[in-house]
């Protein structure tokens, strides 16, 4: 029964070894792939990001769906902010009662993770 499992457990090993393989090929492959397609790029400035498109003009690459998706981020960012501004002069007393909530529960947090970190 013993050399049963054992046989079953090498051939499950030797399996999962040839996969292993299989796929460190892959990862491999994709490796050169990608070093390939950086060769053939053209240098990006590390220093500094390629100039925000103006006036609806359009740069192709990698930075195009960045700056959209932040420019998007940033009209829902400015619409909450705009949105709480108003709630807040509309009952101050409740924003007030709200910081002060939200301040004692962060409170209460951290002093609890500094009580558990200081006993260990």
């Amino acid at each position: 029964m013993k050399g049963n499992n054992h046989e079953k457990n090498l051939d499950a090993l030797n399996a999962g070894i040839a996969k292993s393989r299989e796929e460190i090929a892959a990862l491999t492959a994709g490796l050169q792939k990608l070093e390939e397609s950086k060769i053939d790029a053209p240098a990006v400035d590390a220093e500094r990001p390629p100039e925000r498109p103006v006036n609806g003009e359009r740069h192709d690459g990698a930075w195009a769906g960045f700056w959209q998706k932040l420019d998007a981020v940033e009209a829902r960012g400015e619409k909450v902010a705009k949105g709480l501004a108003v709630e807040i002069q509309r009952h101050p007393l409740i924003g007030g009662a709200a910081a002060f909530g939200l301040g004692f529960a962060i409170a209460k947090l951290l002093f609890k993770r500094g009580k558990k970190v200081s006993a260990q």
